[in-house]
């Protein structure tokens, strides 16, 4: 065998093997999946002015979820404008301090707690963090 022909074949011996392990990894991966991957995305809501306390504003996250951020007065919070019995949309009244869901009178306190109604569950929360004069929200997204 001449020098030429040995490495003609180890070149094609090495792409060969090479090419059977990358279908061997991706044979591997379809038959045992990754889990399901949580990320969070923090997502800029706002001024802190533009929330004055006692006041809610209403933000739609990349999915199109409406969120609602509460200025308290110590601390901002953000939860889902979702209600946990059936799903209808909850509004803030800002005279009695509370969400409202009009499918069946069900109230939840500004920190998404249920006050009254048949609501099984509280609100859905998300972390909220104020940096500077700026408010940051977290979602949480699955990577597949």
């Amino acid at each position: 065998m001449s020098r030429r022909a040995f490495f003609i074949n180890a070149l094609m011996g090495v792409s060969l093997l090479s090419g059977i392990a990358l279908m061997a990894s991706y044979f591997v991966r379809f038959l045992f999946p990754v889990s399901n991957v949580k990320v969070s995305r923090k997502l800029y809501v706002g001024d802190v002015r533009q929330i004055p306390p006692g006041k809610s504003t209403s933000f739609t996250d990349l999915k199109g979820q409406k969120l609602n951020i509460v200025n308290t007065g110590d601390e901002f919070i953000a939860l889902s404008t979702k209600c946990t019995h059936l799903g209808c949309q909850v509004f803030w009244k800002e005279r009695e301090r509370l969400f409202f869901c009009p499918c069946h009178d069900g109230f939840f306190d500004e920190r998404g707690n249920v006050v009254k109604g048949p609501p099984p569950a509280p609100l859905t929360t998300y972390k909220v963090e104020v940096v500077g004069q700026g408010v940051y929200i977290y979602v949480d997204e699955v990577h597949v």
